[in-house]
């Protein structure tokens, strides 16, 4: 018994520590990043298993960058599903857009894990920069035909989610 007790102390303060990380992260990231919002950064990290064992910013960052891809990969299959919908060719072209702007997006995402991984952290940062701009543009196609874009909710999620990947690089290098 005194050994469970010993154990179930130890996983506590364990899991006690881990969220810790992820809400100090959260909150330095958040007060220096004003379209990062603290709440949804402690919740992104929450709702991956993984996280609640991060021992390090390292590893929160490589996370971050692996939630923001699986949003990315969300938000193209969305946007595979309007296409398949959609009868209108100038609406359907600007999901194109958005569909090439994901795409790119996980391929950069996925370059900037390997890159997390391998410390290689200025290379990490130019690839979510570069796949950070796949919500705005996504917007931008549709905001140019004066058009409302059906993916405004799912551009939210993963802006704020690839420019807390960005943030976590950053840090990084501090």
């Amino acid at each position: 018994m005194r050994t469970f007790c010993y154990l179930l102390l130890i996983s506590l303060f364990t899991s006690l520590c881990n969220a810790s990380i992820v809400e100090e992260t959260c909150k330095n990231i958040s007060s220096s990043h004003p379209n990062i919002a603290y709440d949804f950064c402690v919740s992104s990290f929450k709702s991956y298993n993984a996280s609640s064992q991060a021992a390090d910013q390292r590893t929160l960052a490589m996370i971050a960058s692996r939630l923001a891809n699986s949003t990315a990969a969300k938000t193209e299959a969305r946007i595979q599903q309007l296409m398949d919908e959609e009868k209108n060719q100038p609406r359907k072209n600007r999901l194109d857009v958005c569909m090439e702007e994901y795409s790119n997006a996980i391929d950069e995402l996925g370059n900037a894990e390997q890159a997390i991984e391998a410390e290689r952290d200025i290379d990490a940062q130019i690839f979510l920069s570069a796949a950070l701009d796949a919500a705005s543009n996504c917007e931008d196609a549709f905001s140019e035909a004066e058009d409302a874009c059906p993916l405004a909710t799912e551009d939210g999620e993963y802006g704020q989610m690839a420019a807390i990947a960005l943030a976590m690089v950053a840090a990084l290098r501090r």
